[in-house]
């Protein structure tokens, strides 16, 4: 008798091992699988996204800053030569494209930005004109000429070649001296402006988000001086003259008349250039 009841307790224990899960069970297990694989995937497109999203960045920013070396390395090669200002200016020109600023600017250089290497101007001054402009495939991008700088711009045909498709923008701006205050345009083209500020423009990341910018003044070195002697022309070396010898009657019989030869070297710099009396005048 207690054989067969040993025997009859280990079938109902074998019995109720196999039964394995119940429904309910499953369930359970189910939901708690799926909501774990919700949040990996969750994640993991999340993580993606927002890896293209800092790739697309950085690839708009590496070429937003390459563009802009170029134009500080440009900008600061600037040359200008008195004699001959009206060959030598720079010049702006304040436009748009209906999404962002599409100025064109244009000034001689001595350096080789922008300029292929093959090139026979990437040795020598040559003049860049540089703006927005559309492709032969519609896209927006920065557009480069160059030509000889004593070539007149009309006269001159040539295509030009796109550096940046990224970059749809370019803002550019002149601080006036007197005024102390920042510009859009820029009237005197046969001068140099002593500051500019470049400003660059590309597409948002995402649609709806502000545009993507990068600025930098850059300081162009000889233009202080240029500036100043640009304003002094030769029909006002006459006016130049009665004032030295009225400051020279002033000052009596024994003072010493400047003698006006050079308006550069007879106004001080950083003087109000309206200022018609001689560096070191007593009124």
């Amino acid at each position: 008798m207690s054989a067969e009841v040993t025997t009859n307790g280990s079938d109902r224990r074998g019995a109720a091992s196999a039964r394995g899960f119940t429904l309910l069970e499953l369930l359970i297990a189910l939901s708690i699988m799926t909501a774990a694989m919700a949040v990996v995937i969750a994640t993991f497109v999340v993580t993606i996204r927002a890896w293209r999203r800092g790739s697309d960045m950085l690839d708009e920013l590496h070429h937003g800053d390459f563009v802009m070396e170029q134009l500080v390395s440009s900008l600061r090669s600037t040359a200008f030569f008195y004699n001959k200002p009206e060959q030598y200016g720079f010049w702006l020109e304040d436009k748009d494209n209906g999404d962002y600023p599409a100025d064109q600017i244009s000034f001689v250089t001595s350096g080789t930005a922008f300029v292929p290497k093959d090139s026979h101007l990437a040795n020598g001054l040559h003049r860049l004109e540089i703006t927005i402009e559309e492709n032969e495939d519609g896209e927006t991008g920065v557009a480069v000429r160059a030509f000889p700088h004593m070539v007149s711009v009309e006269d001159w045909e040539g295509d030009a070649w796109f550096v940046s498709s990224q970059v749809k923008g370019l803002d550019c701006r002149t601080f006036d001296l007197q005024e102390e205050e920042w510009d859009d345009d820029w009237e005197d083209t046969n001068a140099i402006p002593s500051l500019v500020e470049i400003t660059l423009y590309m597409d948002p990341i995402e649609e709806g988000r502000d545009p993507i910018t990068m600025s930098r003044v850059i300081e162009i070195p000889l233009a202080p001086v240029v500036a100043n002697a640009v304003r002094f022309q030769e029909e006002d070396l006459e006016d130049l003259d009665a004032a030295a010898e009225e400051q020279a009657a002033l000052d009596g019989e024994g003072g010493a008349v400047a003698e006006v030869s050079d308006p550069e070297m007879q106004f001080q710099e950083g003087r109000d250039p309206d200022d018609r009396r001689p560096a070191g005048g007593g009124r």
